[in-house]
């Protein structure tokens, strides 16, 4: 068996001296940002491959709310440091944030960048922040890459150690021995902050970002997205963030021009690149202009709704023509025929019922919703117990809710298949929305704890083993069965005994807790082989 991975993309420039000298006045080397790096969330970064393609704005689109965060950038030397982004789900925070940190990194102002991702392992995760944003720091501002790869050689342990000690050792300390004038503070973007675990996890970083405006008085300055939860806004509502920020409401700047801008251009775009293939015989412009209306109708001024109709239409599946004619239809009978569901749900459940094969589909959908990290589509079928080929077959012309990559033959690295959209996911999660299209997370977390046991079992016979997928498995199977929902063969993959006596005791422990208290609910005798 070998470990099989690609080195981890290394922002430092080799320098000529690596060596761990133990005077601190001597050290000059980068020893330490490679260890920084093992602590990093990797996919968190704007540029990160992992994102790709990420969501950008469309061009001429959300132009007022741009001119309004760059004028803010080009004040913050003198005005608040901190602008706090917040929106309803669909109103393109993310866009907005990826747009800008684009745009400020080609003009020198852009520091780090930090994505977070419900659900999502490290980005999900807010212990992995100010290791991240250091890191990237370091990559901007040359002046911090010795500071920052002392203090961590000399003590590594800080990547362990709280958010606090962190933010001091990693940042705050560096810059204060870094020697430069900055003549306007660093931008440092931080999306979807509510997607990081837990209100008391957002509360301490937000507190932190503050220290380091006010205490610390760092050359920093801070664009924030989140939706509008009750916890962040009381955080926001206090007389720090009074005077520290200034805010956009997106749902303030909801606008049917950008939209149906949005919609004429990528119709065109699609007419214009398939008029010779399956649009052929299709006249120009198309869609009719009643069609258009019909969407920009259906969108509220967001772009969730028409970015899911335009993925849907051009999946590549079918013909694009005929699937914008099926979503016409089911907006207007959807239309006429209840008020219960808003029209994005409306038009996941004509997606999801567009599939020949629903159980096929939800049980792929269901591993992927319960994910706590992306994998491959070929550990996805191993985990899943599906054959070879299923997952990127089940997910065909399922574009519009998946991220489904292209086979690449000229590349060896693993294909992640992942649900881009949250609020996809919290569709599916909720039964009085999803309907019969309802994903009931504890069982296929069993499902998933299932996969990880047959994983573990099936290393010593495999040929290799992708690194990342297997950190996974040995991390993340404890966490899925913590939230697994028992079954009859869940429980007795559990009692294998090649696979209790491959664990390490605290996981035995962890196994006889959980049956204990499952125990409680429904005795052990009701279920089979126990």
């Amino acid at each position: 068996m070998a470990f099989h991975d690609s080195p981890p993309p290394l922002t430092p420039t080799p320098r000529d001296d690596f060596r761990f000298r133990m005077s601190p006045n001597e050290y000059t080397g980068d020893d330490g940002l490679f260890l920084l790096h093992s602590a990093i969330a990797v996919g968190a970064s704007h540029d990160s491959s992992e994102r790709y393609p990420p969501p950008r704005c469309h061009p001429h689109t959300r132009e007022v709310v741009f001119d309004i965060i760059l004028a803010w950038t080009a004040n913050t030397l003198h005005g608040p440091r901190v602008l706090w982004v917040h929106g309803q789900p669909g109103s393109g925070k993310s866009a907005i944030s990826q747009t800008v940190a684009e745009y400020c990194a080609q003009t020198g102002q852009l520091g780090a960048t930090f994505f977070f991702s419900h659900g999502q392992g490290d980005l999900s995760d807010g212990r992995a922040l100010f290791p991240t944003i250091a890191y990237k720091l370091a990559g901007a501002i040359p002046e911090l890459r010795a500071p920052l790869s002392r203090a961590i050689q000399l003590s590594s342990s800080v990547l362990g150690q709280p958010l606090e000690v962190q933010v001091k050792k990693l940042i705050v300390e560096p810059f204060k021995s870094a020697i430069r004038h900055f003549a306007s503070p660093v931008l440092i973007v931080i999306d979807a902050l509510d997607a990081c675990d837990g209100p008391e996890m957002q509360h301490r970083i937000l507190t932190l970002l503050a220290q380091l405006i006010i205490v610390h008085h760092l050359p920093l300055c801070f664009l924030l997205t989140s939706r509008p939860t009750p916890h962040l806004h009381a955080t926001f509502d206090s007389p720090v963030f009074r005077k520290l920020t200034t805010r956009i409401f997106l749902d303030n700047f909801t606008s049917n021009a950008d939209v149906r801008h949005f919609l004429r251009s990528e119709f065109s775009r699609t007419h214009r690149q398939l008029q010779n293939s399956t649009m052929l015989g299709i006249p120009d412009p198309w869609p009719p202009e009643a069609v258009i209306e019909l969407i920009v109708q259906k969108s509220g001024g967001q772009f969730l709704y028409p970015a899911t109709v335009l993925k849907y239409v051009n999946d590549g599946a079918e013909n694009p023509d005929e699937r914008l004619r099926e979503v016409v239809l089911a907006a207007v009978s959807s239309a006429s025929a209840s008020a219960a569901f808003t029209p994005t749900d409306q038009l996941y459940h004509h997606i999801l019922s567009s599939h020949p094969d629903p159980a096929a589909l939800l049980r792929i959908l269901g591993s992927l919703v319960v994910l706590y990290a992306p994998l491959s589509e070929r550990d996805l079928e191993m985990l899943i117990g599906v054959s070879a080929g299923a997952v990127l077959g089940t997910l065909h012309g399922m574009r519009a809710l998946v991220d489904v990559p292209d086979p690449d033959p000229t590349t060896v690295s693993p294909h992640r298949v992942r649900i881009p959209q949250e609020s996809t996911a919290e569709f599916l999660v909720d039964i009085h929305r999803s309907l019969m299209f309802w994903i009931e997370r504890g069982k296929y977390h069993a499902m998933m704890v299932r996969g990880c046991i047959r994983y573990l079992l099936a290393m010593d016979s495999a040929e290799y083993i992708d690194l990342s997928s297997y950190q996974y498995v040995r991390r993340k199977w404890i966490r899925h069965l913590a939230q697994a929902t028992p079954s009859p063969e869940l429980l007795d993959d559990l009692c294998e005994l090649r696979f209790l006596y491959s664990r390490v005791s605290s996981e035995v422990q962890v196994v006889v807790a959980w049956l204990k208290v499952r125990s409680r609910s429904r005795p052990l005798s009701t279920y089979r082989a126990f």
